[in-house]
């Protein structure tokens, strides 16, 4: 690490800010700006927080609504408890997990949230690749678990492969498009595919 990255994160904006409100990281202020924006977070939803640790994702989402709402959050990391969320310490693909899941929301999600990364290698094809994987991940978990009419959020390092998952994400849902919030470092190559309306495709 450099003293100019030291520097950096002495002096981000977001960083100092998330210790004042109380979040766990300076993530909440990415889907902050993501929700002001499109208005996804709302009482009584349900809502699955993929790759949450530490947990600022679920935070927020449970401030929004004022505790008025099922949140779920799994992660393969331990995560700390958050009073009024439910937490999972797993892997999504388990089908024990995903069965916890259709337990706690039996009539399916209303919106699913992704902050899934990989862990990066420095090779950007490898890492956007990864990256793209678990949104095909997470979109596939939508497909069985999100309503008619459920709302996605997911993140993604952009790469060749972005725009063969865009399209899939169109297929499955009535709007999608891609989100670069400020909170975002700058020197960051994530976005975010925000989409709405989700679709059911019919049974092969």
């Amino acid at each position: 690490m450099t003293k100019a990255w030291f520097k950096n994160r002495l002096n981000d904006h977001y960083l100092q800010k998330s210790r004042v409100d109380d979040y766990r990281s300076r993530a909440a202020y990415k889907l902050e700006e993501i929700d002001q924006k499109y208005r996804l977070i709302k009482p009584g939803m349900k809502i699955l927080d993929l790759g949450a640790a530490p947990g600022s994702w679920s935070q927020y989402a449970l401030r929004k609504v004022n505790g008025k709402a099922r949140i779920i959050a799994i992660d393969l990391l331990e995560i700390a408890p958050i009073e009024g969320v439910t937490i999972i310490q797993g892997d999504i693909r388990a089908p024990e997990n995903q069965a916890k899941i259709i337990e706690l929301a039996p009539n399916g999600l209303d919106l699913i949230l992704s902050d899934m990364a990989p862990d990066t290698t420095g090779v950007h094809y490898a890492d956007t690749e990864n990256s793209a994987l678990l949104v095909h991940l997470a979109l596939d978990i939508a497909e069985k678990l999100l309503r008619p009419g459920g709302n996605f959020v997911a993140k993604v390092f952009e790469g060749v492969e972005y725009q063969q998952l865009l399209q899939r994400t169109r297929k499955l849902f009535g709007f999608a498009k891609s989100y670069n919030p400020k909170a975002s470092l700058a020197r960051s190559r994530e976005i975010f595919m925000v989409a709405q309306d989700f679709k059911p495709q019919p049974a092969k």
